[in-house]
């Protein structure tokens, strides 16, 4: 007696669920595309249905037993993708999608399972959506469309790739002058390139006030980033450099509290951050680091304060810890707590002063914690 239909029945009984079977056909000839003995040697076009799957639909072609060539798939809720597939089983040559209404919504150019070249997405009632090109397994050009036929996105490429974008991508020799919108009328922001390279970029916001702008200007990038009310929140100003570079990012970023004060200053040169400001709202000082960099070490010397002006603390780091004397003060200003501190960090001594600076204590650490 064979065990294995009674199994099934019992599993199918304790859990509750019937899982449907495709029935496929080849030239008239049931077939099963998960048993490789009923198609081996075999060509033409398997039709599967399946009323219950999520595919309902699949038409698939067979060369010499070997899945490769055009496949059409019906999916439960009526969406139609039809596509072609190459001896390796990746995606190859024209695909298109089209919605339960017929409509077509994605035209994608592949190969070998990438996406090459033009890419075309469709809105609900058929307009172009979106029209990208792909190379290098990346997005290199996207433009966005309303319906109306405004553009809502623009992402350019440094060379022209397409006929839609020379113009507004700066590709025929003077710089564009676009406006982007949310929805037909309504304005998100403008833009502005040249030979596919942003030149200026504002985003607007729901009341029409810029909430971030972008521009290149003398060689330098400058991001902008405003408060709704309008006053300016952060700003980078950057050495516009080519990605490729080895040249690290060189320039200051800057950010601001809703009340105009300057609240952090960092400056970047050779990649790396060199110095840091920090100011509370009263306008006080409250943080200034300078960074140092030698080889693979890196040595941060900060000087905090409190919100009157006097000194908090100077700490020495390298590598991310704590390194040599470290000073604590109150809030007048007079030196409480010395600490020193050696490799990895750890405490080798501990000096106490009272409120008028002279010393009291000193303690030395042992490796285990212990003082002595």
């Amino acid at each position: 007696m064979r065990l294995e239909p009674l199994l099934l029945g019992v599993l199918l009984v304790f859990t509750g669920h019937v899982w449907a079977i495709p029935r496929c056909e080849l030239n008239g000839e049931r077939v099963s595309p998960s048993n490789g003995h009923t198609t081996a040697g075999k060509s033409g076009v398997m039709r599967c249905t399946d009323e219950d799957g999520a595919v309902r639909l699949r038409e698939q072609t067979l060369r010499d037993g070997r899945f490769v060539g055009p496949v059409v798939m019906v999916l439960r809720d009526g969406e139609r993708r039809e596509y072609s597939v190459n001896e390796r089983g990746n995606r190859h040559g024209l695909a298109r999608t089209f919605d339960n209404k017929g409509t077509l919504r994605k035209e994608e150019h592949l190969e070998d399972g990438s996406a090459v070249g033009v890419q075309k997405f469709f809105a609900e009632d058929g307009h172009l959506q979106r029209l990208d090109f792909a190379a290098g397994r990346r997005t290199v050009l996207s433009i966005g469309y309303l319906a109306d036929g405004t553009l809502s996105e623009l992402r350019c490429a440094a060379v022209t790739l397409l006929p839609q974008d020379r113009e507004v991508c700066g590709h025929n020799g003077r710089a564009s002058a676009v406006t982007l919108y949310r929805a037909p009328g309504e304005a998100s922001g403008t833009v502005s390139f040249l030979k596919g390279e942003m030149q200026r970029m504002a985003v607007l916001g729901e009341q029409g006030r810029t909430v971030r702008s972008e521009e290149l200007k003398d060689g330098r990038r400058i991001k902008r980033v405003f408060f709704p009310s309008g006053a300016l929140r952060s700003e980078a100003d950057f050495i516009e450099r080519d990605p490729n570079s080895a040249e690290g990012r060189e320039g200051m970023s800057r950010e601001w509290a809703q009340s105009g004060q300057l609240t952090q200053e960092t400056t970047w040169a050779d990649g790396y951050e060199q110095r840091i400001e920090q100011w509370y709202l009263n306008g006080k000082r409250k943080l200034r680091q300078q960074i140092r960099r030698e080889g693979r070490n890196q040595e941060r010397v900060s000087e905090s304060f409190w919100d009157n002006g006097q000194p908090a603390a100077v700490n020495t780091e390298r590598n991310g810890r704590l390194w040599g004397w470290q000073k604590y003060f109150n809030e007048d200003g007079v030196l409480l707590r010395e600490d020193e501190h050696g490799e990895r960090g750890v405490l080798l001594r501990r000096k106490r002063y009272n409120a008028q600076g002279v010393l009291e204590r000193e303690e030395r650490f042992l490796e285990d914690g212990s003082r002595i």
